[in-house]
């Protein structure tokens, strides 16, 4: 594997988003003993409470007790890695911003409404305010443009952002998209346990996770990890179904062996 890149979200309707973030900060606060203030990551850094007072299987336990609490609410999930070293699958012009793109069309494919109701809400972009402003302004565009699967009218707004640490279903995205990428990356000893979890909450279609709420690009070299990692027991292209893992691809007999 080259380096991989991965973006992902949760997705909550409108009447239970505030609900589920009240839940989410009081699971945080009374049930696990957070700090005011103090947020939640999949690997949390030096400076976050967690990564020292909330260790071993208790972190597990409170991983579990996240995604139950996303589960009871409706929501799911979606998350979207690429292999930086392959052509990218849109127009994009980095790998990163390919990746984002793709993760828009998933969005797009979402929100359906006419009017458009769907708000996406981001942490904020790696850079200060310069990159930042960068970042949304990319978005900005290719929303407008309307190429691939993009849609202009899908959202309400152009992309948001907001520092992590304010808002409790941001640091569950992260959750979500730092276990799945892991997992795809071959770290298997914690980030698979959260995966069997999360598998309840990924988007799905014609009976799959890979490609739809899972989607790793390019398929043609990663397609028989939706088996091994996700349980697919098809990879769908072009709506025809093919049994994984498929031996002419790689990983064909093992999630670690290409």
């Amino acid at each position: 594997m080259g380096r991989l890149i991965g973006v992902g979200g949760v997705c909550v309707s409108g009447e239970n988003v505030g609900q589920l973030e009240r839940t989410l900060d009081s699971l945080c606060r009374q049930n696990y003993g957070f700090p005011p203030g103090e947020e939640f990551k999949w690997s949390p850094g030096r400076e976050l409470w967690m990564r020292e007072n909330l260790v071993g299987d208790r972190r597990f336990v409170f991983f579990r007790d996240v995604v139950q609490r996303l589960r009871e609410a409706g929501a799911n999930a979606w998350v979207v890695i690429k292999d930086s070293e392959y052509r990218s699958a849109t127009d994009a012009k980095t790998p990163e911003m390919d990746t984002v793109r793709m993760c828009l069309e998933r969005v797009c494919n979402q929100c359906r409404s006419s009017p458009p109701e769907g708000l996406v809400i981001t942490d904020r972009a790696i850079g200060g305010y310069s990159g930042e402003d960068k970042f949304l302004s990319g978005c900005l565009e290719d929303l407008q443009s309307g190429s691939g699967y993009l849609r202009p009218d899908a959202l309400a707004l152009n992309v948001l952002s907001t520092p992590s640490k304010f808002v409790r279903l941001l640091q569950a995205a992260d959750l979500v998209t730092g276990a799945t990428l892991a997992a795809v990356a071959g770290e298997f000893t914690f980030s698979l346990p959260v995966v069997n979890e999360l598998k309840s909450l990924y988007r799905t279609a014609f009976g799959r996770i890979g490609g739809y709420g899972v989607k790793i690009h390019p398929d043609y070299k990663y397609a028989n990890l939706y088996h091994w990692i996700f349980g697919d027991t098809h990879f769908v292209r072009f709506n025809v179904g093919r049994p994984l893992p498929m031996s002419h691809r790689p990983y064909a007999t093992d999630s670690n062996v290409p």
